[in-house]
Formats: structure tokens, C-alpha cells, sequence
């Protein structure tokens, strides 16, 4: 069997009290064609300390020499690469263990371009999470095998809001070719052209791959922390540090049709912001004839009446600049605007579809754990012996927590 090569970039800046832990998920890969490369934006506190306690020769450091936005630091990284599969792993993310020997046996079976490893997110909140009634909860699918996605037929979905951003082969969430890569860059000059890097590299890719493979085994875990730019800028109105200081640096214009300057804390804004990006770069120009604004409008009034309401008025002023902007009939909006505000529950699918399969969540500071290494250590356990786990009552109380909480957060 052919051992493919694999590069782990990990994007890091003032992290480094929790780099550590997610570089170890990395080390402990039993795998020798493989580049840790850590590129360090510039940080000013113990990182480059972290990277060297590290023995291992697969790690590689990189750094810019000034501080950039995430957008082009992730390009920057992206710059060090010449082939393999490619993947963005978070500094409070983790890989599972034997997580590239199996995408390695995965894409060797199949032959495709991509693997997403993290579709549906698992997920480890740690304890430094500001949602209290979350912080260290680890989310432990049980599903196996894999899946043959069609890239465009999935993509498609996300155009019609029947899906969101997960599923497709995100860099951030995938091994991905960098053959791939490359062709998206050959027609784009640079490959990531959007505030969202990780939701836009999806889309991006569906262009050039045809097929890739979805692992149902989850490999790799999202690491949700306080210091994640998606918990300050999306949920967490109180923690704005990490978004204030993205909001100041230079990145990629957020497109003019969806909102001037700075992001929206719409999700569904989001995704239409990185198709349009997409579509301005001369992808997708089949799915760029068929996108239409209404759907998403509909899902990010959903969200502002429910999961964001910390962050209401914001969407809801967006939504109507959004109308202006586009021509789109502003007598519509305002009926939608209003029918989603008079609702006593507004249902998101897709939303409610990343628990509609086997999971177990569990408190993972129960059994000791309060970083991403261990969390994924624990992960491996649990999945291996889930029935040591479900019994428990303390397990059934945080699943009727998350999947119930998530269905009442719709109710106004």
C-alpha cells in the first residue's frame, strides 16, 4: 500500500497555553510521511517555547514575520506546501489517533481527492468554554465506514439551504490533494478569497473535486475554546476580544451584496458570502446561475430568532441591507422578517440533522480530562466501548441537555 504524503498546518497566534496539547494529537500519529507544519502568526508569548519542547522531525515552523488576518496567514501557510493531502488543523482542534493512517488507507481504497474527516461535527468544548452548562462536553459519534459524495450534488444542497457547510470538503475539516489545491489557485491567483477561509475552501473545491470520500468514523475533533473566533464573533456576545482584534486587520473585502466591511454573525450570510466570493472568481458558474438570496434570508431570520439572538438586531439590519443591495422586493423581506418573528418555533434542518445519528456526549472533566489530547484519547474509548459509557446516568442527562436545548432554542 502506498504511503501517501500528509501535511498538518497548524495556524497558531497567542495560543500557546493550548498549542501544546493539540500539537501532541499530532505527534502521536503513527505515521512517517508526514509534515507537522506549525506557522506562527507572529506571536509574542511562549509559542516558539512549545514548538521546540517538541523532538519530533516531522514538525516544521514557519512564521510571517508581522502579525496577518487569518484569511492571508492561512494563504501564507498554504504557500509552504508542494504536494500530498493537505489539511488546516486548528490550535484548539485535535486528530483522533491513527487518524492519517486511516485517511491514508481511505483515499488508497478510493482513489479521490479529499477526505472529510469531521462531517457533523464531534466536538470537545474545554473547560474555558464562556457556556458553562457546555464546557467539557465531548460528542462521541459511533458511526463507521465511509461514504462516496458527490461534490456538486452536495454543493447544490448548500445553494438550496437543504444543507449547510460541513459536509463538503472543507481544507479545515479534510485531507485534501493539493493537485486539487493547485487548480483552484492556477484560476484564482490565491486560493482563499473570503473571511471564512474554512466555509469558502468548501465551496471552493467543489469546482475542481468530483468525488471525495466521507469517513463516518470521525478522525478528527473540533476543539471549541474561548478564545475560537467562531464562539466570540457567532455566539458569545460577552467574549468579543477575538473578533475585535480580527475586525482591525487587513483580510479579504466581505462581499459588498451581503454586507459592507466587517463579517455577519449570520451563518447562512456566511455561506451566500463565500458563494459569491466563489462565483466572483469564476467558480461554480453552473450554480452561480441558480442562486438565489431568499432562501438564505429565510434561514439567517431563523437564526436571529433563535440560536443568535444575542446578535438579532445585527442580522435583522443586514437582512434588510441585503434587500436593498440585491433589488430584492423589500415588501417580501419584511414578510418573512415578520412571519419567522411571530413563530413559536422556526426549525432549522439542516441544523437539527448534525445530531439525527448514533452519538454518545458525555462531561469529559468526569474522567479527568481538560484538553484537547486527552479529549481525544477519551474519544477513542468511548467509541470502542460505547457501552461502558451509555449506561451511565450522567450521560443520558447531557444528551436530553444538548438535543433538547437545541430543539427548545427554537421555540421564541
Amino acid at each position: 500500500m502506498e504511503h501517501k504524503q500528509f501535511t498538518i498546518i497548524v495556524p497558531t497566534r497567542e495560543r500557546a497555553e493550548i498549542l501544546e496539547h493539540t500539537l501532541r494529537t499530532c505527534t502521536t500519529q503513527d505515521y512517517e510521511n508526514l509534515t507537522i507544519l506549525v506557522s506562527d502568526n507572529y506571536s509574542q508569548d511562549g509559542t516558539a517555547d512549545v514548538i521546540n519542547s517538541f523532538k519530533d522531525p516531522r514538525i516544521k515552523y514557519i512564521n510571517p514575520g508581522k502579525r496577518l488576518s487569518m484569511t492571508y496567514h492561512y494563504e501564507f501557510a498554504l504557500s509552504h506546501i508542494e504536494g500530498g493531502f493537505v489539511t488546516i488543523l486548528g490550535d484548539d482542534d485535535g486528530l483522533l489517533p491513527n487518524a492519517v493512517e486511516t485517511c491514508n488507507n481511505l483515499l488508497n481504497e478510493t482513489g479521490l481527492e479529499a477526505v472529510n474527516m469531521n462531517y457533523y461535527h464531534d466536538f470537545y468544548y474545554w473547560p474555558n468554554h464562556p457556556v458553562k452548562r457546555q464546557a467539557s462536553m465531548l460528542k462521541v459519534s459511533l458511526e463507521s465506514g465511509f461514504d462516496i459524495i458527490d461534490a456538486k450534488k452536495e454543493l447544490g444542497k448548500v445553494l438550496n439551504c437543504k444543507a449547510d457547510y460541513l459536509r463538503l470538503p472543507m481544507i479545515y475539516s479534510s485531507f485534501v490533494s493539493f493537485n486539487a489545491i493547485n487548480k483552484i489557485k492556477k484560476k484564482t491567483t490565491s486560493f482563499f478569497r473570503s473571511q471564512a477561509p474554512d466555509v469558502y475552501s468548501g465551496i471552493a473545491l467543489c469546482d475542481v473535486v468530483d468525488k471525495y470520500v466521507q469517513s463516518n468514523k470521525r478522525l478528527r475533533l473540533a476543539g471549541i475554546s474561548a478564545k475560537s473566533l467562531g464562539t466570540s464573533h457567532l455566539f458569545n456576545h460577552e467574549n468579543t476580544a477575538p473578533v475585535l482584534q480580527a475586525m482591525t486587520e487587513e483580510t479579504v473585502p466581505f462581499h459588498e451584496r451581503i454586507k459592507l466591511n466587517e463579517a455577519t454573525a449570520s451563518i447562512s450570510y456566511i455561506i451566500a458570502e463565500s458563494l459569491l466570493q466563489s462565483f466572483d472568481a469564476g467558480l461554480n458558474q453552473d450554480e452561480k446561475s441558480k442562486f438565489d438570496l431568499l432562501p438564505f434570508i429565510r434561514i439567517a431570520v431563523k437564526e436571529a430568532n433563535t440560536k443568535a439572538k444575542a446578535k438579532h438586531d445585527e442580522i435583522i439590519a443586514t437582512t434588510r441591507y441585503i434587500a436593498q443591495k440585491n433589488n430584492l422586493e423589500i415588501t417580501e423581506v419584511e414578510k418573512i422578517i415578520k412571519s419567522v418573528e411571530n413563530n413559536v418555533v422556526n426549525l432549522i434542518n439542516y441544523d437539527l440533522k448534525r445530531y439525527m445519528h448514533p452519538f454518545i456526549l458525555i462531561n469529559a472533566s468526569l474522567y479527568q480530562v481538560n484538553n484537547i489530547y486527552d479529549a481525544c484519547l477519551l474519544h477513542d474509548e468511548v467509541y470502542k466501548n460505547p457501552f461502558r459509557y451509555i449506561a451511565k446516568a450522567s450521560t443520558w442527562n447531557y444528551m436530553f441537555q444538548l438535543v433538547f436545548g437545541e430543539f427548545h432554542a427554537r421555540y421564541r
